[in-house]
């Protein structure tokens, strides 16, 4: 976990967010990279136009699924970056964070969840079945603690302890809720260009 990749974190802030997705989103802009260079290259139909806006909505998709999800932890709130929208929490106004199958934080009667590091039941018997073949390669102490634990369980662990460092703040404050544009328009503009794309193929 790193703040150093997002020049706009604050300085000692802490990201969370997931190395596997991030992985797949990546190699999927490689991919995605060459195949436009050939699709340049050589493509000269209708086939090859709808082909390079199917590669551009998923190049949206990969940006708003595996490369743009992430919390950021900093001295004033925390921030749910998911999807399409974006949650700031001063940490004043936080009631509680839960874990379970996902991060949650809590403001009042309101709940909010973040999208990345999401736990399926499968995925955390598979940790539990991992830790325990681990078990004997580490001392006790240690074994004890990461025993059943996911990274959803040590995210949430963290940012109670943030949060008790910084929650005695005075002042009033309430979530923020907006949509990130550059996402949305990552999905819609793609996917429009698909449908006139096949539309025109079609006529």
């Amino acid at each position: 976990m790193t703040a150093a990749v997002f020049r706009k974190t604050p300085p000692g802030a802490r990201v969370f967010r997931s190395g596997v997705l991030r992985f797949a989103g990546w190699a999927w802009m490689v991919f995605a990279a060459l195949n436009f260079v050939d699709l340049i290259w050589r493509g000269r139909d209708m086939a090859s136009a709808i082909a390079a806006a199917l590669m551009l909505l998923g190049t949206g998709i990969a940006y708003a699924v595996a490369l743009r999800p992430r919390i950021v932890a900093d001295d004033e709130a925390v921030s749910f970056h998911n999807l399409l929208r974006d949650v700031r929490l001063p940490w004043e106004a936080v009631t509680r964070f839960e874990g379970g199958d996902a991060v949650y934080a809590h403001v009042g009667d309101r709940r909010f969840r973040a999208f990345i590091l999401q736990t399926s039941p499968r995925a955390r018997a598979r940790s539990e079945m991992k830790a325990r073949r681990e078990e004997k390669k580490l001392p006790e102490a240690v074994a004890a603690y990461m025993r059943g634990r996911t990274a959803t369980d040590f995210t949430v662990e963290q940012l109670r302890e943030m949060a008790g460092r910084h929650r005695s703040k005075d002042g009033v404050a309430e979530a923020a809720v907006t949509w990130f544009w550059p996402a949305v328009l990552a999905l819609v503009v793609p996917g429009l260009l698909v449908v006139v794309t096949i539309a025109i193929a079609v006529a």
